[in-house]
């Protein structure tokens, strides 16, 4: 895949949350942010009407949380590299994002830092591929 920019999808009940990532993510000029979503049902409606080539979703949210979200948009025609953010830094929920396709994980305490470590290294994946 040849991109010059990642076209990305944030996903998150927390507005705030929301906010400070667009905002982190705009200082990349390898990163896109093309749309917001707030759970998981609009996440599954925003991947198929956007097409995004990576979304970084919430793991629990209201109505559908991020499991079951990925899940859904993995059986998507060239479904997005997906990325889950939660607090829910262990070994159990670390398998349950691994279980439903998701190419990585970030403890929302360290995204600051990991984001970008993360997405730089998926961009050099497909390029790769």
């Amino acid at each position: 895949m040849d991109v010059t920019k990642v076209r990305t999808l944030l996903v998150d009940d927390n507005r705030p949350f929301l906010i400070l990532a667009r905002h982190l993510l705009a200082s990349f000029l390898e990163i896109e942010v093309i749309g917001e979503a707030y759970d998981g049902e609009q996440a599954v409606q925003m991947a198929e009407q956007l097409k995004p080539n990576l979304i970084i979703m919430d793991l629990a949210m209201p109505n559908m949380g991020g499991l079951q979200a990925t899940r859904l948009i993995k059986a998507q025609d060239a479904p997005p590299v997906i990325i889950i953010a939660s607090h829910y830094d262990d070994a159990a929920h670390r398998e349950f994002v691994a279980q439903v396709g998701a190419e990585g994980f970030i403890n929302k305490r360290s995204y600051e830092n990991d984001v970008i470590v993360i997405v730089r290294r998926l961009l050099k994946e497909l390029s790769d591929a």
